[in-house]
C-alpha cells in the first residue's frame, strides 16, 4: 500500500514536503509554544501576581494562536492539491489501462469489478489520503513530540505512558490484520452484486418475457445478504478498536494521576509542570483518538490498492516492451499473412489450429464457417488485439509482434459484431470525433450504409443525439451505423465481423454493392453466416472446428469443399421453403 501511494506522492515531492513542514509547525507552535506560555502564565503571572505579566504572554499566545490558523490554512491548500491530484491519476491510469486491455484480460476481469476497480477502489483510497495528508498526518507528530516533551520533563509518567501506548498499538494492528481477509471477501461479493444488477438492468427484456422477475430478485437478495452478512464479520473485529483505545488510554491516565500525586506528595515534582504534563498527555490522547479511525480504514484500503494494482499490472494488448519495434507503420492496402497460426485461450482447447493464408492487398477475403469454428477470433488476431501461441502474422511483411499496434491499428477500420453506439450526435458515432472528417465524407458512408434513410427520419438528423447503447434505433439501424462508421475512416484494411446479419436481403444488397464501390482497391476482411453476403468476394476461407477446410472462390468451392457446398444447401434449402 505504502509502494502504491508513493508512486503517485513522488510526482509532487515539493507540495508533499511543504504540506508536511505546515503540519509539523502547526504542531510545533500548538505544544512548545502555546503551552508553554499557559505554564509560564500559572508560574510567573498567577503564582507572582503580575498582571503586566499575564497580559503580555496572552498577546503572545494571540499572536501564536493566529500563526496556528495559517499553518492550518496552508496545510489544507496543499492537501487539497494532492489529494485531487492522486485521486485524478489514479482513475485516468486504470480507465487508459481498461482501454488498452487484451480480451483475455478483460475477461478475466469482467465488467463489474474493473467498474468496482475505477470507481469504488479509487474512492476508498481518496478518502485515506484525505486523512493521512491531514489529520492522520498529525498523529505521528504530535505522539513524537508529546513523548520527548513528557521524557524530558517526568521520566516516571513517560515510562508509563509508552507502555500503554506500545499496547494500545499492538492491538490496533492485531485487528487490523485480522480483519483484512474479510474486507477482501467483501470486495469479491461487492464485485459479484454489481454484476448481477448489471445483468438485471441490461437483461430487463428477456426476465420480463420469460416471467422471471421473482427468481431474479431472489438471487439478488441473496447475494445482498451475502454482502450484509460478510459486512457485519469484518466491521465486528474493527469495531472494538476504539473502545479498546479509550479503555487502555484512559486506565493510563489513572496510573499517571496516581504517580503524579505521590511525586507532588514528596516534594519531586512542582505543581506547574504537573499541570503542563497533564495538558500534554491530553493533546496525546485525543490525538490517539484518530488512530483507530486510520486502522479500521486501512484494511479495505489496503485491499483497494492491490486490486488497483493488479489491473494497473495487467498485459495490455496495446502496450509494446521491445525497444526495437517498428514505429509509424502505414498502409494504403496491406497484405496479411497467417504463417502456421496457433491459437488458444487460457483454459480452453486450441481455438485456431495452424492457420495458414495470405488476403492479398486491395482484394476481399471472407471467412464463413459453423458457430464457433474461430471467425472472430482471426479477426481479433489480424487487429493485435490477440497473439499468437505460435505462427506469426504479418502485415506488409512486418510481423505484428515487431509493430507499434497503436500505429498499426490506424491503419484498420473494424466493425464490431455487435453494434456499439455511444450516447452523442449520430454524427460523432460516425466520425468517432474526428474532427478533420469532411462532410462530403460522412455522408457518403451513410449512403454506402443506407443510414441516409435512417436519418432522414431523425428530428435533427445527423445531429440527432442517440440513446445510450442505441436504444432510440432498431438492431439493423444501429448495425446500419456502425457500417457507416466504418467505411466513413481512410484506412488501408476493412474488417467487418458479420455485420450484415440484422440487415433484410434487399438492404443487405443495396448496402454491400455500395461499400464495395466505396472501398474499391482496399484489403476487406468479411465474416459472415450466410453465403449470400460473402460470395462475390476474391476468395473464401471457410473454417471447420479452428482450422481451413475449404479456401478459393465460390464456384470453387461448391465442388472442392464439402463443408462449404453444405452451408450453402442449408441456406438454399431454408430460402426455398420459407418462400
Amino acid at each position: 500500500m505504502v509502494k502504491f501511494y508513493w508512486r503517485y506522492l513522488k510526482e509532487k515531492k515539493s507540495i508533499l514536503f511543504l504540506n508536511i513542514f505546515f503540519v509539523a509547525l502547526q504542531i510545533v507552535i500548538q505544544t512548545v509554544f502555546l503551552m508553554r506560555e499557559m505554564k509560564n502564565i500559572i508560574e510567573n503571572g498567577v503564582g507572582r501576581q503580575d498582571m503586566a505579566y499575564i497580559y503580555q504572554s496572552g498577546l503572545r499566545m494571540l499572536i501564536y494562536t493566529l500563526l496556528v490558523g495559517l499553518c492550518t490554512v496552508a496545510a489544507s491548500y496543499f492537501s487539497a492539491k494532492i489529494v485531487a491530484y492522486v485521486t485524478c491519476r489514479v482513475r485516468e491510469d486504470c480507465y487508459d489501462k481498461v482501454l488498452r486491455l487484451s480480451p483475455q484480460e478483460m475477461s478475466k476481469f469482467g465488467e463489474s469489478t474493473l467498474q468496482m476497480r475505477t470507481i469504488t477502489d479509487a474512492t476508498q483510497i481518496q478518502i485515506l489520503l484525505i486523512n493521512m495528508m491531514r489529520t492522520s498526518l498529525m498523529v505521528p507528530i504530535i505522539i513524537i513530540c508529546m513523548l520527548i516533551l513528557i521524557f524530558a520533563m517526568n521520566r516516571v509518567i513517560f515510562l508509563i505512558l509508552l507502555a500503554f501506548f506500545a499496547l494500545t498499538v499492538f492491538v490496533l494492528v492485531y485487528l487490523g490484520i485480522r480483519s483484512k481477509p474479510l474486507f477482501e471477501l467483501l470486495q469479491v461479493k461487492t464485485d459479484r452484486f454489481n454484476m448481477l444488477m448489471r445483468e438485471k438492468i441490461t437483461g430487463v427484456r428477456p426476465i420480463r418475457a420469460f416471467v422471471n422477475e421473482d427468481l431474479e430478485a431472489e438471487r439478488t437478495g441473496e447475494a445482498n445478504e451475502e454482502i450484509f452478512d460478510t459486512a457485519i464479520k469484518a466491521n465486528d473485529r474493527i469495531n472494538f478498536l476504539s473502545p479498546l483505545s479509550l479503555i487502555l488510554m484512559n486506565w493510563a491516565v489513572v496510573i499517571i494521576y496516581l504517580a503524579a500525586s505521590s511525586q507532588l506528595r514528596a516534594g519531586m515534582a512542582k505543581i506547574s509542570d504537573l499541570l503542563l504534563v497533564f495538558q500534554y498527555l491530553g493533546y496525546f490522547i485525543t490525538s490517539l483518538g484518530v488512530v483507530p479511525v486510520l486502522v479500521n480504514l486501512i484494511p479495505k484500503v489496503s485491499v483497494g490498492c492491490r486490486r488497483i494494482d493488479e489491473l494497473l499490472s495487467a498485459d495490455a494488448a496495446a502496450e509494446n516492451v521491445k525497444p526495437d519495434v517498428v514505429k509509424g507503420f502505414h498502409t494504403d492496402a496491406g497484405e496479411i499473412v497467417f504463417e502456421n497460426v496457433i491459437f488458444g485461450y487460457a483454459g480452453a482447447v486450441e481455438v485456431i489450429a495452424n492457420v495458414s493464408f495470405t488476403a492479398k492487398a486491395g482484394k476481399t477475403t471472407a471467412f464463413i464457417g459453423t458457430t464457433g469454428s474461430g471467425k472472430t477470433t482471426i479477426m481479433n488476431l489480424i487487429m493485435g488485439l490477440y497473439t499468437p501461441t505460435f505462427g506469426d502474422i504479418r502485415v506488409d511483411g512486418v510481423s505484428l509482434r515487431d509493430m507499434d499496434l497503436k500505429d498499426y491499428r490506424k491503419n484498420l477500420s473494424y466493425a464490431t459484431q455487435k453494434a456499439s453506439v455511444f450516447q452523442d450526435t449520430a454524427r460523432n458515432n460516425i466520425t468517432m470525433y474526428d474532427r478533420g472528417m469532411s462532410e462530403e465524407r460522412i455522408m457518403e458512408a451513410c449512403r454506402a450504409a443506407c443510414f441516409d434513410e435512417v436519418l432522414e427520419k431523425m428530428p435533427d438528423g445527423i445531429d440527432t443525439v442517440m440513446a445510450q447503447g442505441g436504444t432510440n434505433i432498431s438492431g439493423g439501424q444501429r448495425q446500419r451505423l456502425s457500417l457507416a462508421r466504418t467505411v466513413a475512416r481512410d484506412a488501408g484494411i476493412y474488417i467487418f465481423d458479420d455485420t450484415f446479419s440484422a440487415l433484410d436481403a434487399a438492404t443487405e444488397k443495396k448496402a454491400r454493392e455500395s461499400i464495395n464501390r466505396m472501398l474499391e482497391g482496399k484489403t476487406v476482411l468479411m465474416v459472415a453466416q450466410k453465403v449470400s453476403t460473402i460470395m462475390d468476394a476474391d476468395q473464401i476461407i471457410v473454417l471447420d472446428r479452428g482450422k481451413i477446410a475449404g479456401m478459393g472462390r465460390h464456384e470453387e468451392l461448391l465442388k472442392s469443399c464439402s463443408e462449404y457446398r453444405e452451408i450453402y444447401e442449408t441456406q438454399n434449402y431454408a430460402a426455398s421453403h420459407d418462400a
